[in-house]
């Protein structure tokens, strides 16, 4: 369920470049080309920052020797034919934005650009990615109303271009809201990360050390425990996906971590919505399910919520 609300391209793209410079390889320069007046756009604001990480860590892989990301946002004039194609009616007389994100990395064959947005479909070797980045960004556009659009070239680069509904509204434009759910972690704050899927752990453990929190990452359930068990320091919160392949399920860890260590609070994550359910009939109340994906604002005030609840 999307939560559409005015969104500041501008705001929201500096945001994301001051974390991308934080974690991402010193050999990539980041541009941001967005004038504090490009209008807003309404869309969800957690999930488009999302989506434009995805597409940025996307980017950063296509460029293994270095390179630049650009990022730019301005309101659109005429529409591209095929953005004009895939809108229909409402691209004829509607108004938009357009926010591109492009690389100067190895770029996409024909084929590959055309099986490009297809679920599970990835150049990339095994582990080192699911291919629902670029399916879930697609699917996020489309349901706000909007379209995508990919240029690229072999060698050329990739730019990704996101076009979304301007908004013309009286009520102040929303940058991303980190700062409430900031504010109420604490410093210094020890978690312990458990997801199986490298390249979301990567992302995960990205969010939490901007958040100042530090973090400790484990891929199951099993090495969760032994971690935790042999720490010196105590762990403040236990953030972990419900499904960890063979083995222990999240729910059972968050359950068997907390009866050891009574104080710990319980943040447990899923992008699949039977997961949730059934892990919400047992689940007690101090815990949190987390739906995948999220946003680092998301994130932040679910952890703050899970300490507030903490026995």
């Amino acid at each position: 369920m999307l939560q559409p609300n005015a969104v500041d391209p501008h705001a929201m793209l500096h945001s994301l470049a001051d974390m991308l410079r934080r974690t991402l390889d010193q050999r990539i320069g980041i541009v941001i080309d967005a004038t504090p007046d490009c209008p807003p756009v309404l869309a969800d604001p957690g999930q488009l920052e999302s989506a434009l990480l995805n597409i940025a860590i996307n980017a950063r892989d296509a460029m293994p020797e270095g390179g630049t990301l650009h990022f730019r946002a301005e309101a659109c004039g005429a529409l591209p034919r095929e953005v004009l194609n895939e809108l229909g009616e409402a691209g004829e007389h509607g108004s938009f934005v357009a926010i591109s994100v492009a690389d100067s990395g190895t770029g996409m064959t024909e084929e590959v650009k055309e099986r490009a947005f297809e679920p599970f479909f990835t150049t990339k070797e095994a582990g080192r990615g699911t291919g629902l980045g670029l399916s879930t960004v697609y699917g996020f556009v489309k349901q706000s109303k909007g379209a995508i659009a990919i240029a690229t070239q072999p060698g050329a680069g990739t730019t990704v271009t996101l076009y979304l509904p301007q908004l013309f509204d009286a009520a102040p434009p929303a940058a991303p809201d980190d700062d409430d759910g900031e504010q109420a972690l604490p410093a210094g704050l020890r978690v312990m990360l458990v997801e199986d899927d490298a390249e979301v752990r990567k992302v995960v453990h990205t969010f939490l050390a901007t958040l100042g929190c530090e973090v400790v990452a484990a891929e199951n359930a099993e090495q969760a425990l032994v971690q935790m068990e042999s720490d010196t320091g105590a762990f403040d919160v236990l953030l972990s996906d419900i499904a960890l392949g063979p083995g222990m399920r999240g729910t059972r860890l968050a359950a068997e971590a907390q009866q050891r260590f009574p104080r710990l609070a319980i943040l447990l994550m899923s992008g699949f919505s039977s997961e949730l359910l059934d892990a919400d009939r047992e689940a007690p109340p101090s815990w949190e399910l987390l739906r995948k994906p999220y946003s680092r604002a998301e994130l932040a005030r679910a952890l703050a919520r899970v300490l507030a609840a903490r026995p």
